[in-house]
C-alpha cells in the first residue's frame, strides 16, 4: 500500500511531463473555438497542421541536438538556402525536382555534418558553432542569389507542400507525421536511442560504457541538418514562390517548440512526441493571434512569456 503511495505522484509527475502539453494544446484549441468557431472545424484544423509542418520537421531535428544539451541555430539559414537553392535550380522544370530534391538533401545533411565535427573534434561549443554556420550558410545564399532570388516552382514540388490525399489529408502533414513517429521509435526502441540518451544523462559514463560520444553527437547535428532541409522543400512548395526571408524565424521557433513539448535544455528530458504538440501550439498560436488583429511584436511578447511559464513550470516540477 505505501508503495502505491510512492508511486501514484511518480505517475503523474510523468504524464504530465511527457502529455502535458495536450493539455494545454486541448485548451488553446478550446480558445480557439471560442475566438473563431466559423473556423473551428476539421478543415480548419487541418490547415493549421499543414503550416505547423516545415516547422515541427525543423523542431524535431532541433529535439535531437537539444535532448543532447546543444542548439542549432543554423536551421534557419539552411532553410533559406534549401529553398532559393532548389527554386533557382530547378527553374521551374518538373523532371528536375527529384535529382535536386535529393541533393537538397544531401547539402542539409553536409551542413548539420560539419556543425557536428566542429562541435565534437573542434570542441567549439553548439551555440558558437551553429551561430557561425548560420552565418556562413546566410552569407552563401546572398553570394548565390545576389540578393534576388529566382526561380519557378513546378507542381509537383507544390504536390508535397499544398498537396492533399483524397481532397482531405495534408501530404505535408503525413510527412510530418512519419518522420515524427520513425524518431520515436528509434528513441524508445533501439540501441541508437538509448544511446543517446545515455550520452545525453552522462557523457563521461556513456563513453566508459563503450558508447561513441561524439559519433552520437555528429548523427544528431547532421540529421537536424537532413531535416530542416526537408523542411525547406515542403515550406516551398507550400508557398509556391521565392523569398530570402523564408527562414528567419525557424530557429527560434524550432527551440520554442521544442521547449514547449518538454523537452530540458540541460539535455536528456524530453523527446519528439511533445515537440509535436509544440510545433503545432506555436502555429495555432500565430494563428489566433492574427485573427484577433495582434501585430507579429505582440505575437513575439506572448510567444516569450508562454515559453517563460512553461519552462518555469517544468522547472518547479523537476525541483520539487
Amino acid at each position: 500500500m505505501s508503495a502505491a503511495r510512492i508511486r501514484k505522484p511518480d505517475q503523474f509527475s510523468f504524464f504530465l511531463k511527457n502529455y502535458g502539453i495536450y493539455l494545454g494544446l486541448a485548451a488553446l484549441l478550446a480558445i480557439s473555438g471560442i475566438i473563431s468557431p466559423q473556423s473551428f472545424n476539421p478543415t480548419g484544423l487541418l490547415n493549421v497542421a499543414k503550416q505547423a509542418a516545415g516547422l515541427g520537421i525543423v523542431a524535431i531535428g532541433q529535439t535531437l541536438v537539444i535532448l543532447t544539451g546543444g542548439i542549432d541555430l543554423s536551421v534557419g539559414s539552411i532553410v533559406t538556402f534549401i529553398h532559393v537553392y532548389s527554386v533557382g535550380t530547378i527553374l521551374g522544370k518538373p523532371e528536375l525536382v527529384l535529382p535536386v530534391s535529393l541533393l537538397c538533401l544531401l547539402i542539409g545533411l553536409a551542413f548539420g555534418f560539419l556543425n557536428g565535427l566542429g562541435v565534437t573534434r573542434a570542441q567549439i561549443s553548439p551555440f558558437v558553432m551553429t551561430l557561425c554556420m548560420d552565418f556562413i550558410v546566410r552569407g552563401l545564399y546572398f553570394i548565390y542569389t545576389k540578393g534576388q532570388p529566382r526561380g519557378v516552382v513546378p507542381d509537383n514540388l507544390r504536390f508535397i507542400g499544398r498537396g492533399r490525399i483524397l481532397s482531405i489529408v495534408p501530404v505535408a502533414v503525413l510527412i510530418w507525421l512519419g518522420v515524427a513517429f520513425l524518431l520515436i521509435f528509434v528513441l524508445y526502441r533501439t540501441t541508437c536511442g538509448s544511446r543517446l540518451y545515455a550520452v545525453a544523462a552522462n557523457p563521461r559514463s556513456a563513453r566508459l560504457s563503450g558508447v561513441k560520444n561524439d559519433r552520437i553527437l555528429i548523427v544528431v547535428y547532421a540529421i537536424s541538418g537532413l531535416l530542416s532541409a526537408m523542411a525547406a522543400l515542403i515550406i516551398t512548395g507550400d508557398m509556391g514562390a521565392v523569398s530570402l526571408g523564408v527562414g528567419g524565424d525557424y530557429s527560434l521557433d524550432s527551440v520554442a517548440s521544442t521547449v514547449i513539448g518538454g523537452t530540458s535544455f540541460t539535455g536528456g528530458i524530453g523527446g519528439v512526441e511533445g515537440t509535436i504538440a509544440g510545433a503545432y501550439i506555436i502555429r495555432l498560436l500565430t494563428s489566433l493571434l492574427q485573427k484577433i488583429n495582434i501585430s507579429n511584436t505582440g505575437k513575439l511578447i506572448i510567444q516569450g512569456v508562454l515559453i517563460l511559464a512553461i519552462v518555469g513550470a517544468y522547472s518547479k516540477k523537476k525541483n520539487g
